[in-house]
Order: structure tokens, then C-alpha cells, then sequence
């Protein structure tokens, strides 16, 4: 018989952040837990609210499923004397695993026959097992930020205040600390503040959302939000009013509430003056509101907060929330008045006394840098012939040196979460050029992963090299990403710059810049050459090591990819363009014909040290200069091809290769007696594999037959 298992770990106010964690790891780890005590069940969700972790599990058996296993021991033939009686192997196998001797049992395998036992395990009731499973899952919910509270060992987002664990009609005994689990609930804190019996766990959500006015599912929860919202825009439509829906608002907001009840509030007209992107983040951030714009775009002086409740009959909680608000924006006008009254150039002198990193160097000095990436950047790319506008040089040169510029304002010193939105608005202000004050903002883009990319061209630009010089200091200065950590987001950085190339089409080479971004830190830090090679490796490793996350995430083949990196070629357009050619290759069922005869000249010169040219002079045997004349011509032929990027055309260059490469090691004998000979033979292999590493090292695909 099956049931459903109700789960609800009950708590103290649950961040945001934490509900995602949790509910996500409740899910992983109760599922891999039931697994493995063989219980079936057919799926299992989980919810969260400010107040509860909640898993159901659907369909679960009430009884384990039995266990056979063999035990294999050693061979039956060395288990035994020459009268048959079992020695000393035999003896301690038994004993190891718990047996006399004379269980023993001999187990036909495919490499004869050994001795062993056949072990049943007849399956236990699933209400007996479950508590300890629970328990245990309890134990094993990670956060990354955790406390601990009274005299309790365990670890967790919020102090644990009650349990319920229900079993179709049985309540289950699952014991944290001193506190036991049961079927009571407790339902919304203000609104429902004694607790609730459920009788069984198929009653649960619906009396729970009924009698305890909480509203389990957060999709539910933010279909509820935006329900009501739209029915505000509808009672104004006269004044055709847009809510400013933010996603990662709202996110955060389905996570605060229990029962989501949407108000409208007022604001000064006073503070319209504030800039519309700096008037918007001051209305969302910390208090999250949401703002309203009129039928122009333009914001309006009223405001959207969702309450954790079902209404507010005397206006008592709107009316918080506007005092709230209007101290807010007073600050955020006053400071926004204030710097009006300061220059560029007075923010740039401030940047040389605020400190980047410690020994890397001040904000003043990483804008110079930025700079000077800009430039390279610029003109690698018109290299590539990007025809990127000579215009575009001078804008990335302005906005690298404004970019950093807002984080001495008094707004973004008050509110941080400002910076690019105040340096791109103050610019908008200073009339400066739309490409440079758009670069400003977007700059710091993409901020979290899923975020937009920039735009701009400049903004493209001053985006990159903000992100290399940032993960070149890091790596100078030992702070490197390890497991989870990563406090300067370096990982986030480093998509930001494959996703950026990639959407453009923009093809630097990585390894060139990395260099470059690198040796501007010399004026700050010593290090040697062999030091700066390694940082170089390992910065272009953890970039790459982004760019095949894309690839993962999409999919695709990354084999590939390192199949291309050995190369040496490390602009990731062209490495994407091999990618899609040697795809259509695999598909095409060609690929042996490319990697089995490149194989065939690794394996020959694999561990020789081979640095010498070819000499035709020494040429004995016809197939040898065939080969040779083959991989002069190919050669010219494929770096031409792959100059136009045409890697379809160079990769069937190479299947046609085979036939000279087979002859060559069916007919000729590559290890001849005179050493001089020999020599020439393997420089000759080596020849025609680096004719093969003009595109990728093929010996590490994955060749599916």
C-alpha cells in the first residue's frame, strides 16, 4: 500500500536566500535517502515560506523492498585443501562476513567458480525507518549561512521550533535536541498564532492554506502578487499606469510572505526630481517596493508594497511604509543635490585615496589600467578586421576613466546598490556621449548569472577589460575562487567576459589579453617570469573553464573543446567555429579517417625529442616523399582556410590526408638502422601531426562507434 509522507520543518523567520537552499537541498537529500533505504515512491515535492521547509513525498511504499546480495569470496580453488576441507582463505572469508564455514556456498561467475553467500534481507515497515531518516535529513541540510541557538548542537538557517512528520494517518516520531515532531502546525504569525492538529497528511496544504492563511506554493504566492497588481493598473487604466514588475524583486518578495496581500502608497511629488533610474532603485532596494510609471515612462509618486497579511482596514501598514519611504528619499535627494556641486575631476582625485586591493594599487590607478586594456582590446579586435569605428576608441578611453568615478559620490557612498546607475545618470547629466554613459552602467554588467549583457560597443569594451583586470589582481594577489567561495565573484566575472565575446562575435585572443592585463601589475607588485607564466596559465584555465561551462550547460561536446584548446588557440569564436566543424565531421561518421592516422603519428613520436627540420635529401622511399610533398601543400592550403575562419574546408583536407599517412607507415620503415635516416623519418611524423594541430589535437575526441 502506498501513502503520502508530509514533511514540515518548522522555523523562525527563514531569509530569502535560504528558502531556495533549502528547499532545493530538502528535495536532493530526502530523495537520495529514501532511495537508498529502498523505499519507492513517485515524487516528491517541496515548498517553502518564511516560516516552514515542507517536503511531500507521493505514493510511498509502506514497506522497503527486500535485499539480495551476493557476497563473492575468494576463488573456489584456493579455498580448499587437496581432501576438500576449507583452509585458512576459506576460514576468513566466513568470519569476515559473519558465517560459519559450513555456509559457504559456491557462486558460478564469468571467471569461474568462487566461493561466497547468497544474504536476504526481508524489506521493514517504512513507518519504523522513517523517523531515522528524517532525523537525518534534518542533519544534513546545508546553508551557507548557518547558527546555532541555546544549548543546541545542531546547525541551521533559523532555530527549528517545531516538527511535523505524517505518514498517510500515522504521525511519526522524528526527535532534534529536546524537541520531538507531531502533527501540529502553526499557520501565518499574526493571523493564525495558536497551532492546529492535521489528521492526516492528505488534509494537510488544503487546511493549512485554509485554516492557517498561509499560501504553501511560492509560484502560487507570486501568481497571487501579480494578480493583484494587475488589478490596480486596471482600476487606473484611465491614467494607464505600469507597476515596475522587478523579477529579482519579486523573487525576493514570494520568499518574505506567507499570504501576499498588495497595497499602493503615496510619496512627495518633491522628489520627482530625482533622476528616474536612481528615483526607481532608491523606491526598490531594502524596502522593496515596487514603482509605478505613467503612460510617458515617467515615475509617478506612488509606490507598490506587498504585505505579509490579508489587508490593512485602517491603513495603519501603508502609512509605515510611507514614512519608511519618504526618509529614504529624502536621503537620496539631499545626496543627489549635494554632488551636483562636484566635477569629474574632483571624484577622480578622491579615487586615488580609495584602495582597489591591497598593494594592487588604488580606483584611480585600475581606471588607468582599464584604460589601457581598452586599447588593446580596440585594436585587437580591428586586427581581426571587426571594423570596430576609431570613434569607439576615444569613447572607451572616456568612459574607462569615469567608470569608477560614482563610487566617491555621497549617493553611492549612502547606497551602493546605486553604483553605475548615479555614474551613468550624472554623466547623462554632464552631457556626455550616449555610448560613454551607457558604458558606465553597463560596465558592471552582467551582475548576477542570467543578468543582461551590454549593449554598447564602448560598453562591451570597458566591461571586458574591468573584468580581466579584476581577475588578473586577484590572481596576483593569491585570492582565488576555492569550492564555494569566491567573495570577489571572480567566476561570475569570467562569464561575464565569454558571454560578452560570444554574443558579439568579438574574438581577442584570451591568452594574448590575459598577458597584457598581467604585466600592468608590475608597477605594483615584483613577481619573476616563471611566476607570471603560471598566473597567465591559470587565468586563462579559469576563463576557459567558463566558456566549457556554457557549453555543459548548452549540452555540447566540451571533449571538443580540449580537443582545440592543446592547440594553443585560445579566441573562443574560433574556437566555436572548429567546434561546429568537426560536429558536422563526427556526425558526417568522418572523424576516424582524421584521428586514427594523427593517433598513428602520436603514438610514433610520443616521448622523443624531436626539434630538427625535415631534409629531403635523405629521402629513400617514394611514399616518404609523397608524404612530404602532401603536407607542404596541405599546410599552405589549411592556415589559408583557417585565416577566413573555413574549418569545414581545412577538416576535409585532413580526411583525404589519411591515404599519404597509411602508406607511408604501411610501406616504410620509420625505425631504420642509420640513425640519420630514422631521425628524419620521425621529424617527418612530427611534421605531419602538426599538420593535424593546426586544428585540433583529434586524439582526444571521444570517437562513439
Amino acid at each position: 500500500m502506498k501513502k503520502k509522507l508530509v514533511f514540515e520543518i518548522g522555523t523562525e523567520e527563514l531569509p530569502s536566500s535560504c528558502l531556495y537552499e533549502g528547499t532545493q537541498s530538502l528535495k536532493n537529500i530526502l530523495s537520495d535517502k529514501l532511495e537508498k533505504n529502498r523505499l519507492e515512491f513517485s515524487k516528491i515535492e517541496t515548498f517553502g515560506t518564511p516560516r516552514r521547509l515542507i517536503a511531500i513525498v507521493y505514493e510511498l511504499n509502506n514497506v522497503q523492498n527486500s535485499l539480495e546480495k551476493i557476497i563473492i569470496g575468494p576463488p573456489e580453488r584456493i579455498s580448499f585443501d587437496e581432501q576438500g576441507k576449507p583452509n585458512q582463505a576459506a576460514k576468513g572469508f566466513a568470519k569476515g562476513i559473519g558465517i560459519s564455514v559450513d555456509e559457504l556456498e559456491k557462486i558460478p561467475t564469468d571467471k569461474g567458480i568462487y566461493i561466497g553467500k547468497k544474504l536476504f534481507e526481508k524489506g521493514k515497515n517504512t513507518v519504523d525507518i522513517l523517523p531515522e531518516i528524517l532525523n537525518e535529513v534534518i542533519y544534513s541540510i546545508p546553508f551557507s549561512k548557518q547558527m546555532t541557538w541555546a544549548n543546541w548542537q545542531i546547525k541551521f538557517a533559523r532555530p527549528i521550533r517545531w516538527i511535523l512528520a505524517i505518514y498517510g494517518e500515522e504521525v511519526l516520531n522524528v526527535e532534534i535536541e529536546s524537541l520531538k515532531s507531531g502533527n501540529l502546525t502553526y499557520g501565518h504569525r499574526t493571523l493564525c498564532s495558536n497551532p492546529f492538529k492535521i489528521n492526516n497528511s492528505e488534509e494537510f496544504l488544503k487546511i493549512l492554506e485554509e485554516k492557517g492563511n498561509v499560501v504553501v506554493d511560492g509560484e502560487k504566492r507570486r501568481e497571487l502578487i501579480k494578480t493583484q497588481i494587475k488589478k490596480i493598473e486596471d482600476k487606473y487604466k484611465e491614467n494607464k499606469i505600469k507597476v515596475v514588475i522587478n523579477k529579482d524583486l519579486l523573487d525576493e518578495i514570494i520568499n518574505l510572505v506567507e499570504i501576499p496581500n498588495v497595497l499602493i502608497g503615496n510619496f512627495l511629488e518633491e522628489y520627482l526630481v530625482i533622476p528616474k533610474d536612481i528615483l526607481i532603485k532608491a523606491i526598490e532596494y531594502h524596502q522593496r517596493y515596487f514603482a509605478i510609471l505613467n503612460e510617458k515612462g515617467e515615475v509617478l509618486p506612488e509606490f507598490i508594497v506587498v504585505q505579509n497579511g490579508i489587508s490593512d482596514k485602517n491603513g495603519e501598514i501603508i502609512k509605515g511604509n510611507e514614512r519608511v519611504l519618504k526618509a529614504r528619499l529624502s536621503d537620496a535627494s539631499f545626496f543627489y543635490n549635494e554632488d551636483k556641486k562636484h566635477s569629474w575631476e574632483n571624484w577622480n582625485e578622491k579615487l586615488k585615496g580609495v584602495i582597489f586591493y591591497s598593494k594592487l594599487g588604488s580606483m584611480y590607478d585600475k581606471e588607468e589600467r582599464i584604460r589601457k586594456i581598452c586599447n588593446k582590446i580596440f585594436l585587437d579586435l580591428n586586427k581581426n578586421n571587426h571594423g570596430i569605428p576609431d570613434e569607439i576608441l576615444e569613447f572607451s578611453t572616456r568612459a574607462s576613466m569615469l567608470c569608477k568615478t560614482d563610487l566617491v559620490t555621497n549617493l553611492v557612498v549612502e547606497f551602493p546598490e546605486l553604483q553605475g546607475v548615479a555614474g551613468r545618470e550624472y554623466a547623462k547629466e554632464r552631457n556626455e556621449n550616449k555610448e560613454v554613459y551607457e558604458a558606465i552602467f553597463e560596465h558592471y554588467l552582467p551582475r548576477f548569472y542570467g543578468d543582461v549583457l551590454p549593449q554598447t560597443t564602448t560598453g562591451i569594451i570597458v566591461s571586458i577589460a574591468d573584468k580581466i583586470d579584476t581577475i588578473a589582481g586577484m590572481f596576483l594577489a593569491g585570492v582565488t575562487p576555492s569550492g564555494s567561495e569566491d567573495p570577489f565573484a571572480l567566476r561570475r566575472r569570467a562569464l561575464g567576459i565569454v558571454l560578452s565575446l560570444l554574443e558579439n562575435n568579438f574574438n581577442p585572443d584570451i591568452k594574448e589579453l590575459v598577458k597584457f592585463s598581467v604585466d600592468l601589475y608590475k608597477e605594483f607588485l615584483k613577481f619573476n617570469e616563471e611566476k607570471e607564466l603560471k598566473i597567465i596559465c591559470d587565468i586563462v584555465d579559469f576563463i576557459m573553464a567558463r566558456f566549457k561551462f556554457t557549453y555543459e550547460k548548452d549540452e555540447k561536446r566540451t571533449d571538443i573543446v580540449d580537443a582545440i584548446l592543446e592547440t594553443g588557440e585560445f579566441s573562443l569564436i574560433s574556437i566555436s567555429q572548429k567546434y561546429e566543424a568537426i560536429i558536422k565531421i563526427i556526425n558526417d561518421g568522418n572523424m576516424e579517417e582524421i584521428s586514427m592516422p594523427m593517433i598513428r603519428c602520436k603514438n610514433i613520436i610520443k616521448n622523443i625529442n624531436l626539434n630538427e627540420e625535415v631534409k629531403p635529401d635523405l629521402f629513400k622511399e617514394e611514399y616518404e616523399k609523397e608524404l612530404y610533398e602532401e603536407i607542404i601543400l596541405k599546410e599552405k592550403l589549411i592556415k589559408n582556410l583557417n585565416s577566413k575562419n573555413e574549418y569545414s574546408k581545412s577538416l576535409n583536407l585532413l580526411i583525404d590526408f589519411r591515404k599519404k599517412v597509411d602508406n607511408f607507415f604501411d610501406k616504410v620503415l620509420i625505425m631504420d638502422k642509420i640513425e640519420e635516416i630514422k631521425n628524419n623519418r620521425l621529424n617527418l611524423v612530427k611534421k605531419a601531426f602538426n599538420l593535424y594541430m593546426l586544428i585540433a589535437d583529434f586524439s582526444k575526441i571521444i570517437v562513439v562507434q
